[in-house]
């Protein structure tokens, strides 16, 4: 990645390690995540028995689907430094959820302010106002192409009915 361009993001591809995503409590930020939105809970079929925080901390399955979320960030903002691939994945990654029932392409966005959250309370007094900003906008820039890559699958599959 050209750092000249894109600094910011550069400066955060380059700090993120797989020990962050360790840190950053994957189960606590998809809690939080369900606990906010219910209707995302009600999407998964082995989740909906999860009623409470405490059910839902120390479910293994959404442990396993946090984890899941936060290994795709980790290789979103790892794959910073090479936009091709990075555009790739998450394109990918994005059009995959269009086989999930009932998932709506704003489900994506609800994602910012737990990931937000988990990163602050993982960095504590290193969570700057510049830092914050940083994430702030990688995580938005990620989720973006999260959409982008679904609205695209859904173009391809109509030009290729249409054909």
């Amino acid at each position: 990645m050209d750092n000249d361009k894109c600094p910011s993001l550069w400066r955060i591809a380059n700090w993120w390690t797989s020990h962050a995503v360790e840190n950053i409590m994957a189960n606590t930020q998809a809690c939080r995540l369900f606990e906010e939105n219910q209707d995302l809970l009600n999407m998964f079929e082995k989740f909906r028995q999860y009623r409470t925080k405490e059910e839902q901390i120390n479910s293994m399955e959404l442990a396993e689907h946090a984890n899941n979320v936060m290994n795709t960030l980790d290789e979103g903002i790892k794959g910073l430094d090479d936009l091709d691939n990075f555009f790739e994945y998450i394109h990918q990654v994005g059009a995959s959820h269009r086989r999930i029932p009932g998932f709506k392409v704003e489900y994506f966005w609800k994602i910012e302010t737990p990931f937000l959250a988990a990163v602050e309370a993982t960095l504590g007094d290193r969570y700057t106002p510049n830092v914050e900003n940083i994430y702030k906008i990688t995580i938005k820039f990620i989720l973006q192409t999260l959409v982008d890559g679904y609205e695209k699958s859904a173009k391809a599959g109509a030009n290729a009915i249409s054909t």
